[in-house]
């Protein structure tokens, strides 16, 4: 199978094309591997979308850029979804 061309890349989410009617969101995160008992980092599959806006759209609404290790308070939380939609934001304005 060949490498899909990554279309737009946010911090640690990226989204790729998959076919000439979808994209695909992919984010980079930990991942337990139970065989050898060990976490790697990986691209993992988040989810098919019809276009780059309704891709943003997905990755907004199933917080994807949102750090939980860093949310401890209810502050933090809005302050992880602040950054979030700026980060947003400024794709959009590419």
């Amino acid at each position: 199978m060949s490498e899909k061309k990554v279309l737009i890349s946010v911090k640690n989410v990226r989204i790729k094309d998959y076919d000439s009617m979808n994209v695909m969101v992919e984010r980079y995160e930990d991942v337990f591997i139970p065989k050898y008992k060990t976490t790697i980092k990986k691209w993992v599959f988040k989810g098919y979308s019809r276009s780059i806006l309704s891709a943003l759209l997905d990755i907004q609404r199933n917080e994807l850029l949102i750090d939980r290790n860093a949310v401890t308070n209810l502050d933090s939380y809005l302050n992880q979804v602040e950054q979030s939609n700026a980060a947003l934001m400024e794709v959009m304005k590419e």
